[in-house]
């Protein structure tokens, strides 16, 4: 006998609430186990269901706890005991069973109180009612009588781990629909902190789910009102609706990426007309409900926490409204007086300026008043947003305030629509109203920095820009997604307007560019005098350019854990240096082109002096001569490292391959020294490839004499560390292997897929794919957007040299949703792509081999 999950599933698309799909699939599980358990007679004892079976909250396919309660344990009650475990193992259901005496479960206390808050959720199934009733009683006893509240400090403190272990945020692209803040065990600890303190909390009914018993019993109880009562019931519903689908699906508690877009159609979401995808309509609504849980649940945790503060007398008036009780929270002076919006944003102000929390008192009156009160064209109120963005004090935290109470969508309502906004992308791994706010923290970080951004964000003169700026650098977003930039600056346009900001302009240039700095640091070769000059032409001042650096580092940062790499950080902050002295020299394109041509010449007569005494002179001189490309050669490599090349090259006779390795902070340089020929590159790609070299820039550099020596910065694949050793020489074996013709590509290949398995995986609809082309001076640009896939970068270089091309420099730019490589070529002819037929083969071609490669994707055994 087993439960029918098809039942189950009827009644989901049936409509019915998840109190009556739990309370079946319950009573069910009843049916089914009270015959084995009374056909074996086992005398006094009780059959007790825990968890999520003894709330009557059972899912699908969730684990059932079941303990079987005796008077006293001897010979007899063992075996039977053990006999019925095993046959209740044959229902094929998964079993956490126990075997107790009352006084061995008192035992609990203080040494499991995992398993003792388990206690507090039990529920009679079958057997001796009277001796469950007794060990009700005396687990009641034992809870309420913990004069050290020991346990219920346990909770909290339990309750603070599994946030931190989750991300200390309800806003995670996959969250945890059970241990994620604002997931369904906030609710559960809700119940254990509630009948470890209220003695009323053992009386629930026990006839349907115990939590909404408990939400019925806080309201009658008037610890929420009926407007909470209705709000939270309808998200606890919800989430636990959405758990069941999850278990019907076969997935655990982690509502993922793949199986999101599943439920929101199981679940009757459509696509809305604003373009709004279905499944980020119902993410934002998973938000939105897990957000009142979360916040019920912040609550009653901090008036735990705050209870000590009851009864003490430090009280410190700040002005006829406010005071600071015991230097850590906000108070009102009374109770009786209505907060207008000036009253709101004063007790922001302390909050930002002394670093105190608000009392939960008047966090509770802000959140009742906030609906009936008026922000909009009060111009002291408008001055005192302004001061709390030039506070020096706790700006990320004021305005997370503002934005859980409902007051930063209320005063700023474009940003209100960005509450809870989920971003159906893995590259993204918070809502954007998350992921702004993140934002602000990491920039207001920078100011205990020693790097050099903390330098610079120290030394801007006006933070309230750059904090405007980061506000609203995503809120087109809540508009369309691909011109959100564009969008997001006519928004704060208009906002900054209408509050008399006096440095519009400059928070609308920050939002309209803020794209800017990473799309030429990863995508662009910035050392080229036209496109530097082309980035720097955006700026007025030096300023703006400090602002855009900050701006870029906080949105990066801020995206998810693995974004803001040292690699990144380098890039960014090399385009930065070149950028500022552009711009504080008042440097034309002409200008520029001669600084670089004087810089590469000093460059290049510096490193001849420093190597006359160890090397000839002419040859040092040759070696520059024959250089294709030998300005930019000349910044890429130190006297040190031309020396090593010079070497290499003089002494390599028959060798076919020379491989450097240097190991930095987060990644490796590889320059590789050869001879030229048809798939040279591509056939270095493909070695480091298949050794799980991730690419992320490379400068090629060619002699006249067909000598190239190419320099790649690479990452490994699955640490995104630097290589190890044992990576570095299986890479210089392989190439040797490889020039010296004892090995085929396709055979190295081979290799690497045997410590890989074949898994087929749709090609995700959000990753762009696309092949553009753009002119510089003198090169033709290819963009290459596509999904992620191993080999990547070496079939798509293989198959530019196929079709006749030379690529003299490339950007790799690999994200966790996808690539978007920058390729600079020439033909056979060094000529730029200008025919449109020609370009078009070329797109046809490289969307070939994208589409090819992501039929079959290779994941790790």
């Amino acid at each position: 006998m087993e439960i029918d999950f098809y039942e189950i599933e009827l009644l989901q698309k049936q409509g019915k609430s998840a109190f009556e799909t739990t309370k079946i699939l319950t009573l069910t599980l009843d049916s089914m186990i009270k015959p084995i358990y009374e056909g074996l007679k086992i005398p006094s004892s009780a059959l007790i269901a825990l968890g999520g079976y003894g709330r009557i909250e059972l899912c699908p396919r969730s684990d059932i706890d079941l303990m079987l309660l005796v008077e006293g344990k001897n010979e007899e009650t063992e075996d039977l005991a053990v006999k019925f475990f095993r046959q209740i193992w044959g229902l094929n259901v998964n079993i956490g069973h126990s075997f107790r005496t009352i006084d061995e479960c008192l035992e609990l206390f203080g040494s499991d109180f995992e398993s003792w808050a388990s206690l507090l959720e039990s529920r009679f199934v079958c057997g001796d009612r009277n001796l469950f009733e007794d060990f009700k009683r005396r687990i009641m006893e034992k809870t309420l009588s913990d004069k050290n509240g020991a346990f219920v400090r346990w909770i909290v403190n339990s309750n603070r781990l599994r946030h931190e272990k989750y991300g200390n945020t309800i806003k995670l692209l996959e969250p945890n629909i059970k241990k994620s803040a604002g997931g369904l065990r906030d609710v559960h600890t809700l119940l254990w902190i509630l009948k470890g303190t209220d003695p009323d909390f053992w009386t629930l009914p026990g006839e349907s789910s115990a939590c909404k018993e408990m939400f019925e019993l806080m309201y009658h109880k008037g610890m929420i009102n009926r407007q909470k009562f209705s709000s939270i019931v309808e998200a606890f519903e919800f989430l636990l609706k959405t758990r069941i689908e999850l278990h019907l699906n076969g997935a655990g508690d982690v509502l993922d990426f793949n199986i999101q877009e599943k439920i929101a159609n199981s679940f009757g979401y459509a696509d809305e007309n604003a373009g709004r995808k279905s499944v980020e309509v119902f993410m934002r609504d998973y938000y939105l409900r897990a957000r009142e849980i979360y916040m019920l649940n912040k609550f009653f945790i901090s008036e735990i926490e705050n209870s000590g503060l009851k009864g003490h007398k430090k009280i410190k008036k700040i002005d006829d409204v406010f005071s600071i009780r015991d230097d850590k929270r906000l108070i009102l002076n009374s109770e009786q007086r209505k907060l207008t919006p000036v009253d709101v944003f004063n007790a922001l102000l302390y909050r930002c300026r002394d670093n105190v929390d608000f009392s939960d008192e008047l966090k509770q009156e802000m959140i009742a008043l906030i609906d009936h009160l008026d922000f909009s064209n009060n111009r002291e109120v408008d001055k005192i947003f302004i001061d709390i963005l030039n506070c020096e004090g706790y700006v990320a935290e004021t305005l997370e305030l503002m934005h859980e109470l409902g007051i930063l969508g209320k005063y700023i309502p474009e940003f209100g629509a960005l509450t809870c906004l989920p971003q159906h992308s893995v590259y993204h791994y918070f809502t954007v109203d998350e992921h702004t706010l993140r934002a602000i923290k990491n920039a207001q970080e920078l100011k205990r920095s020693e790097s050099s951004l903390g330098e610079i964000f120290r030394g801007l003169r006006r933070k309230d820009v750059l904090y405007l700026a980061i506000l609203f650098h995503d809120i087109g977003k809540a508009v369309k997604v691909e011109e959100h930039s564009k969008i997001g600056a006519e928004i704060a346009r208009a906002f900054l307007r209408r509050i008399n900001f006096d440095a519009v302009e400059d928070v609308c240039f920050l939002v309209k560019n803020h794209l800017l700095f990473e799309q030429t640091a990863f995508r662009r070769n910035f050392n080229d005098p036209e496109t530097l000059f082309s980035f720097a032409s955006n700026f007025e001042n030096a300023e703006q350019l400090d602002l855009l650096y900050i701006l870029t580092y906080a949105d990066l940062s801020a995206v998810n854990p693995s974004v803001w790499t040292t690699w990144k950080a380098q890039l960014i902050d090399e385009l930065y240096q070149l950028a500022r002295l552009v711009i504080e020299r008042n440097l034309d394109i002409e200008g520029i082109r001669d600084f670089i041509e004087e810089m590469a010449s000093q460059r290049i007569r510096s490193v001849i002096e420093s190597l006359s005494g160890k090397i000839s002179r002419e040859i040092v001189e040759n070696h520059f001569e024959n250089l294709i490309e030998g300005d930019s050669y000349s910044s890429v490599f130190t006297s040190e490292e031309i020396e090593n090349h010079i070497r290499k090259i003089s002494e390599a006779g028959e060798k076919s391959v020379d491989v450097i390795f240097e190991i930095k902070d987060g990644y490796t340089e590889i320059t590789v020294i050869t001879k030229d020929a048809p798939f040279v590159l591509a056939s270095i790609c493909g070695v480091l490839s298949v050794n799980d070299a991730n690419i992320f820039d490379a400068k090629i550099f060619t002699r006249r004499d067909g000598i190239v020596i190419d320099k790649f910065r690479v990452f490994d694949y699955v640490s995104g560390a630097e290589l190890s050793k044992e990576q570095m020489k299986k890479i210089e074996n392989d190439l040797n292997d490889l020039f010296n013709g004892k090995i085929n590509l396709d055979e190295l290949f081979v290799r690497h897929r045997r410590r890989w398995k074949r898994k087929i995986e749709r090609t995700r609809k959000d990753v762009k794919i696309a092949v553009e082309f753009e002119d510089s001076k003198d090169f033709t640009i290819i963009d290459v957007f596509a999904p992620d896939s191993l080999g990547f970068l070496y079939m798509v270089s293989r198959k530019m040299s196929e079709l006749g091309l030379n690529i003299y420099f490339a950007k790799i730019s690999t994200r966790v949703d996808g690539i978007v490589d920058s390729f600079y070529v020439l033909d056979l002819e060094g000529r730029k792509i200008e025919d449109e037929k020609f370009r078009e083969k070329v797109r046809s071609e490289i969307l070939s081999v994208i589409y090819e490669l992501n039929n079959l994707k290779l994941t790790s055994e």
